[in-house]
């Protein structure tokens, strides 16, 4: 077969992060987080492929610390092929590539055994792909690598949501047999006359709503014209929604109290004092006197 020869494990949208987000309850987060690079690398290691990963692969700036930075580290010294990145909007500070030298992406580019998805095909002396970051200009290519929403089609893409579809993509870049996207965190693999959309979603689930959903990577051959999708092991148990109940009593709360001010006997031209009043003839718990106290700046 002609074009590009390549064959890589496909990832992306790791969102590593030191905070624990609120939907789960793992007892150790970080561990959790580098158990799944841990399938990833395995799987890259037996496969003997490099890994590219399409962009957000921090969280954020502010849940970003040293021990995220050298977890990607670690892996990247222990894998046989190297790992590849993009920045991605979450990645860089102002969604700009001219602050990439102040991101942990930047950092992540200074290690051994970690490089920019381009150089790969550079060192390989194969021009033909186009592989840049979030704000990046894409050209039109055998092989794209973008950070772009993308849903497989027009059903699946929510209303008044700036997104592509994976139709719009092979249609915009003419010249692309493959395209491998970041940013929208379920996976899919669209393939319409031998041409291929691959979005391998997240890596582990971080949002409720993501209960039910298997995280994984994919595996491509582009010369054999193989697409395979494997699953990332992350125990459903250690979903929690239970915080979303706990708020939304939280609210009715604080809405039943609101309501409760205006009937205060003890009124003043003070709505601040207004609502002190209220809150000792209440039966209010210490946490939602707190809350009320802060949200009137006290």
């Amino acid at each position: 077969m002609g074009g590009v020869k390549v064959k890589c494990v496909i990832t992306a949208d790791w969102h590593i992060r030191s905070n624990l987000p609120r939907c789960r309850k793992d007892e150790n987060w970080y561990k959790t987080q580098e158990r799944a690079l841990k399938q990833i690398r395995v799987f890259a290691n037996k496969n003997h492929c490099p890994v590219f990963v399409v962009g957000d692969i921090f969280h954020s700036l502010g849940e970003t610390n040293f021990y995220c930075i050298q977890m990607i580290q670690k892996m990247a010294k222990k894998l046989d092929n190297g790992l590849y990145i993009l920045a991605g909007n979450h990645d860089l500070p102002f969604h700009s590539s001219e602050n990439l030298d102040r991101s942990a992406v930047g950092i992540l580019l200074q290690s051994d055994g970690i490089e920019e998805i381009k150089d790969y095909f550079l060192n390989i002396e194969i021009m033909d792909v186009s592989a840049e970051n979030f704000d990046g200009e894409t050209k039109d290519a055998e092989i794209i690598f973008k950070h772009v929403l993308c849903f497989p089609d027009m059903k699946s893409l929510p209303p008044n949501v700036d997104a592509m579809t994976a139709k719009d993509l092979l249609e915009e870049y003419p010249s692309a047999k493959w395209v491998f996207t970041g940013d929208m965190h379920k996976n899919f693999h669209y393939e319409k006359n031998g041409r291929h959309v691959v979005n391998p979603g997240c890596l582990l689930r971080q949002a409720v709503d993501f209960k039910n959903y298997n995280p994984g990577f994919y595996y491509v051959d582009t010369d054999t014209n193989t697409v395979e999708f494997n699953l990332i092991i992350d125990s459903e148990e250690f979903i929690d929604d239970s915080y979303i109940l706990r708020e939304k009593e939280k609210e009715e709360r604080i809405e039943a109290f609101a309501n409760k001010v205006d009937e205060v006997e003890s009124v003043s031209l003070d709505y601040a004092e207004n609502v002190r009043n209220a809150m000792l003839s209440s039966d209010l718990s210490k946490e939602l006197k707190e809350t009320i106290e802060e949200l009137m700046g006290a």
